[in-house]
This record gives C-alpha cells, structure tokens and sequence, in this order.
C-alpha cells in the first residue's frame, strides 16, 4: 500500500492526490481514491503519464467505458480514448478543438449519462487551457426552501443539438451547424432536475446550459426564466473550482454532481491535448 496524501483544493469540491501510480494501483488504494472521488468529486491526481491503454484499463475499474458521439475523434487503436486537440494536421482536427465551452455534464443528454470522467494531460500550454468545475450537490444545498420544493418531481429536457438551443449564441466550427448536429443528435432525454447520488444519496442539481432545453410539461415562457435563474446560481464561485494544468495531471470528476468548463483561450502556436475516457452512469433518479 502507498502512501496516499488527499489534499482539498477549495470550500465547495475538489481535491489534490499525490502518492500513486494510476497504472498500477492495488486494490486497497483504489478504494481509497474511490471513496475521495465521492467525497470531493473532483480529483487532481498529479504526476501520472498513462497511456492510452493503461488509462483504458484504469477506467475500467470504475465500470463499463462509454463512447463519445463524436467517433471521428476516437484514437484509431484505442477507440475507448477520445482525443481533445487544439492541434491541426494536414489542415484537419486531430481531435475535438472546441470541447466543453460550455457549462455541462458529459453524455447528459443521452438515457444513462456518465458516471465518471477521466482527463490525461498530454500537452499543456503555458498560457490558455484551463478548466473550471461546479458543484452542483453545493448549488441544490444552497437554495431555499421554497425552490426546493418548486424543484421536486421536474424533469428537465436534454439534446445534444446545439441548434435547438437558445442560449448556444456563439459560433461553432461547422459550417452548416444545424444539419450537423441534426444527423449526430440522438433523441431527447429526460432526467429529473434534482438528482439523488446512488452512492453518497447526496442531491444534486442535474441541469446544464448546454444541453438543458426545457422542462417537460412546463411552457418556455415558465421553464426558460426557472433555467435562467439555476443557471445564474450553479456559476456562483462559492461553487466553483478552477484548475490550472500541469503535466502529469490526471482529473478526475463526478459528472452526477457537478458541471465542468473549459475555459479556452490557448492561441496558437501552442497547443493543448488531451486524453478522454468517459464511464457509464445510471438512469437519473
């Protein structure tokens, strides 16, 4: 067994791990970085260098890998990898340039969004790149009771289409925007808005401004101004965690209970890469 040190990194989530290697973990630590990945929700695990096959197989101890829409980004002999690349080769993508711009969970806008995601630093920037998480277990804790009660027994609308959502004003890479994300877009999903944890039994807010569109059986002129007003609050940086990048960062998070940024602005020439594994969750109950 080694010598483990878990360290807070702010009030409201997110903790420091020194003291392993992800690649080869006995099982007692494993439990150990378990049990403070749902205690803090977000891990920095410093000083590791996995490759694309051993972060494979140390996701796939967390449970079943789940494949990203995007399949031209997948590594081509690791497919459960999805790369995230600010690089251009033979002027294309090598991988997804512009991920996460926005405040969301991953695949929550499919029946069984991700449990967990985990994040290999590969290239880092020196200026640019960073990443921003929100708890959104903190966020439900902070409201009144009032909204509490409003909240109880509504289920949000979730669509990977960008065209069909309103608050998505900035421009994208794609030329037609609207038949792209028509022809990936499966189709719309329903979760509660608030959201209990199935293992902490902690409740969560489980909405985004990416991929939330409405509420179901809620007419707009209700649903957008309650939305508006939960997302306002989920940005509030009493909830917020911001990391900045180091080699050998492995991050870690709870999709169930928070909302992850990125934060851009890397210019180039310099570049960012990332390795993605994401792992199946649960129907939200």
């Amino acid at each position: 067994m080694t010598s483990i040190t878990i360290t807070p990194l702010s009030d409201a989530l997110g903790a420091e791990v020194t003291g392993i290697d992800a690649a080869n973990l006995g099982d007692d630590d494993f439990e150990t970085l378990r049990d403070a990945f749902h205690e803090h929700l977000v891990l920095a695990v410093r000083d590791q260098n996995l490759t694309p096959a051993q972060q494979t197989a140390f996701s796939r101890r967390f449970g079943e890998i789940q494949y990203h829409i995007n399949s031209e980004y997948k590594m081509v002999d690791q497919p459960e990898v999805l790369i995230l690349s600010t690089e251009i080769k033979d002027g294309k993508n090598v991988g997804v340039p512009d991920a996460g711009s926005d405040w969301h969970s991953d695949h929550a806008y499919v029946d069984q969004p991700t449990a967990y995601t985990i994040l290999q630093s590969v290239i880092v920037p020196k200026v640019g790149g960073d990443t921003e998480w929100t708890s959104m277990a903190a966020a439900y804790e902070a409201l009144g009771g009032d909204m509490k009660e409003r909240l109880q027994g509504l289920t949000g609308i979730h669509s990977f289409n960008r065209a069909r959502n309103a608050r998505m004003t900035r421009p994208t890479r794609h030329k037609d925007e609207a038949a792209y994300f028509a022809e990936r877009s499966p189709p719309d999903a329903f979760h509660p808005i608030v959201r209990t944890h199935p293992v902490t039994g902690r409740k969560a807010l489980f909405i985004s401004p990416r991929f939330t569109i409405g509420i179901r059986d809620m007419d707009d002129a209700e649903a957008q101004p309650l939305l508006d007003e939960l997302f306002t609050h989920i940005g509030d940086q009493k909830f917020v965690y911001h990391h900045q990048w180091r080699m050998g960062d492995l991050m870690m998070w709870d999709n169930r209970a928070t909302l992850h940024l990125a934060c851009g602005g890397v210019v180039a020439p310099e570049v960012r890469r990332m390795h993605r594994t994401t792992i199946m969750g649960e129907i939200p109950v």
